[in-house]
This record gives structure tokens, sequence and C-alpha cells, in this order.
């Protein structure tokens, strides 16, 4: 999944342990708080950037569902398909010679 920010400031999205970890899995910070509690992670994403191959539990954030509604958040459930690959030119023999000419050259 990828989120896009489309807000046009700066976003950070907390992921409470509660609303995006599972029991197999858990995305909060490995060290634990002094009470044994989990501390969440967070994504910042600058304006216009994104956050790719996100887990769909994201979603359930608060702050990612809430910024999603006002249409400050773009969210992807398809990861984007990588950019095509550049046309090549065509070949050093096969150019038409008038694209060659050199400046001043006879016309």
């Amino acid at each position: 999944m990828t989120l896009i920010n489309r807000s046009g400031r700066c976003l950070a999205l907390n992921l409470p342990h509660r609303f995006v970890c599972s029991e197999d899995t858990c995305m909060c910070v490995p060290p634990r708080d002094p009470r044994g509690r989990a501390v969440c992670r967070s994504i910042t994403l600058p304006a216009g950037h994104a956050a790719t191959a996100l887990p769909e539990a994201v979603l359930a954030a608060p702050e990612v569902l809430a910024a999603a509604r006002r249409g400050d958040l773009e969210v992807h459930k398809k990861e984007p398909k990588p950019p095509a690959e550049p046309a090549r030119s065509p070949k050093s023999g096969s150019r038409d010679k008038r694209a060659r000419r050199k400046r001043g050259g006879s016309r």
C-alpha cells in the first residue's frame, strides 16, 4: 500500500499500537517505555512525497483515516508500477545526416 501526502504541508501520522498492531505482527518501536507499554511508530511525509510498501493495517490508525477523509492523504492499495524504461535512441549509424550537420557548415 502507498500513502501520498497531498496536503501541501508536512504530515506526521501516529500509528498507535492498539489500532495498527496484531498478535502476529507488532509495528511498534522495539524499546518499550519504562512502564512496559509499546511505543508507537509514526510516518512523516513531506508535502508531495509518498510512503510505499506499507501494510494495510496502517489504514486503521485514526490520524491516517482522518487525513484520507480530508483529502490530505491519497491512498493506493496497489503498489505503483515502476516507471517504464526510456526509449533508446537510434544507433549513431542510422541517424539522418541532416541532423548531424555542424554549425557553419554548407547547406
